[in-house]
């Protein structure tokens, strides 16, 4: 994998079309307002006040379908609406399932040894009671293949295998 390149470790399956497709109607929807205005003849005040709302609508777009957890050379992106946060595979001390904060649900937590002692993820394990929509939710088989998948690779930038200990030769 080539240094900068983030890949998603888990299939979102049929939804990332149907996520694709949202994103474009979602976006094209969000310019809507700034044709209303430009046909409507609104003043410079309320052209910056609707370009305002437009931009902000963009943003929130791209954020809210771009959820979710990313692998690569650097360590592994945690992307969620308001924050992105880059745990360097050194400071990955394990992933694993706990209770998502404020909801019936459960979700993928990684330990780090950095300032942030633990990062919670988007990534719900489906058949939760809530009703969040800003989650990524997969069924429990693909759940648990991620969380294997995370400390595998975990281990694997720390030359360290579970049980072993891998050392350079010299």
């Amino acid at each position: 994998m080539p240094t900068g390149s983030w890949t998603r470790p888990y299939d979102t399956g049929p939804s990332r079309t149907l996520t694709g497709v949202a994103r474009l109607v979602a976006a094209v929807a969000g310019l809507l307002p700034l044709c209303g205005a430009g046909l409507a003849g609104v003043g410079p005040a309320g052209l910056v006040a609707v370009l305002g709302f437009v931009l902000l609508w963009e943003a929130t777009v791209w954020r809210t379908f771009g959820l979710g957890v990313s692998v690569g050379d650097q360590g592994v992106k945690v992307q969620m609406i308001l924050r992105t946060t880059v745990v360097p595979w050194a400071s990955v001390e394990r992933a694993w399932a706990g209770p998502a904060t404020g909801y019936d649900a459960w979700a993928i937590w990684i330990s780090t040894s950095g300032p942030v002692s633990e990062v919670e993820t988007p990534i719900w394990r489906r058949g939760s009671r809530s009703r969040a929509r800003h989650r990524r939710k997969l069924d429990p088989v693909a759940f648990a293949a991620l969380l294997d998948y995370l400390n595998a690779e975990a281990a694997r930038h720390r030359g360290t295998l579970p049980g072993w200990q891998i050392s350079p030769a010299g």
